[in-house]
C-alpha cells in the first residue's frame, strides 16, 4: 500500500464503533484497531470539512486518547496545503505489543485536498454503514 489510510467497521455496539486502520507510505504500511464513540466520528468529520474551509491552517484530529489506561488511539496531523495543492498527513499508530503504551509508529501520507475532503465526508457513513463498511483515503473514483 502506499499513500493511503483505509478505515474498516469492524464492531459496534450501540453508539460504540471499533475501526481496523491501515496506513501506508512508500516506506511503511501498519495497522491497528480503536474504538470511538459515533459523536467523536460526527466531530473528527467537522474537523476534516473546517479544514478544507481553510487549508492553510493544520488540524490535528484524535481518535481516542493516547495517555492513560485507554484502549489504542490514533491521530492525524493534517498539515498546511502545498503551493501545488497537495496535502500532507503524519499518521500517528499505536502499536498494541505493551501495558505501556509506548510504541507508536509516526509517518507522513500524501494526498489532495478533493480526496480528504471526500474521505471527511465518507466518515459519518461508517455510523450507519455494515460491518466491513470501509473508507479510503486515495480512492479513486
Amino acid at each position: 500500500m502506499k499513500d493511503n489510510i483505509v478505515m474498516e467497521k469492524i464492531w459496534q455496539e450501540s453508539d460504540l464503533l471499533e475501526l481496523r486502520i491501515i496506513c501506508g507510505s512508500e516506506y511503511i504500511t501498519a495497522n491497528q484497531t480503536c474504538y470511538i464513540q459515533s459523536s467523536a466520528l460526527e466531530t473528527i468529520h467537522g474537523q476534516i470539512a473546517e479544514y478544507v474551509e481553510n487549508p492553510h491552517q493544520s488540524r490535528s484530529v484524535e481518535f481516542g486518547d493516547k495517555h492513560g489506561n485507554h484502549t489504542p488511539a490514533f491521530s492525524m496531523d493534517i498539515l498546511e496545503i502545498s503551493a501545488s495543492g497537495h496535502v500532507k498527513i503524519e499518521v500517528d499508530m499505536e502499536i498494541e505489543d505493551n501495558d505501556t503504551r509506548k510504541h507508536r509508529c509516526l509517518f507522513y501520507v500524501k494526498s489532495e485536498l478533493g480526496m480528504l475532503e471526500r474521505f471527511g465526508k465518507r466518515l459519518k457513513k461508517l455510523i450507519h454503514g455494515d460491518i466491513g463498511s470501509q473508507v479510503i483515503l486515495n480512492e479513486v473514483g
